[in-house]
């Protein structure tokens, strides 16, 4: 998406509100489409969260807890909160735009393990491919 098809489906987002946000990723020729269940919420309201020292100086909020821009990558971010629900992410994988299994995707793109369960994340808005 654009940043203007971005901002305009985030004006319908009232902030705290679980939204559907469907986005790729891709790695290697590889692609991960995920459906899931997001927040749009200040970081350092979450519980557990606790923010260490100082923001980055090259980011900036150009939507509040919504869209970041990043002077150095020259990008913007769209910045979600992951909840607690019994929702689960609809995820489909693709090589050359055919669909694949999880296992093949896994094997040509080793997922890294986990130390702590993701609470926010960003994507690029490049990656995004629907809001609502």
């Amino acid at each position: 998406m654009t940043l203007t098809q971005i901002t305009n489906a985030l004006a319908k987002v009232k902030p705290g509100r679980m939204v559907k946000v469907h986005y790729k990723t891709i790695k290697n020729g590889y692609r991960k489409e995920t459906k899931t269940i997001v927040r749009f919420v200040e970081y350092a309201h979450i519980s557990g969260v606790v923010a260490k020292g100082k923001g980055n100086g090259n980011e900036s909020h150009i939507i509040k807890n919504m869209v970041i821009y990043n002077s150095n990558t020259k990008k913007y971010y769209l910045q979600m909160a992951t909840i607690k629900t019994n929702h689960k992410a609809e995820i489909n994988y693709f090589y050359n735009d055919q669909p694949i299994t999880k296992a093949d995707y896994d094997l040509a793109n080793p997922p890294r393990p986990n130390t702590q369960p993701l609470v926010v994340f960003r994507k690029d808005i490049a990656d995004i491919i629907s809001i609502g």
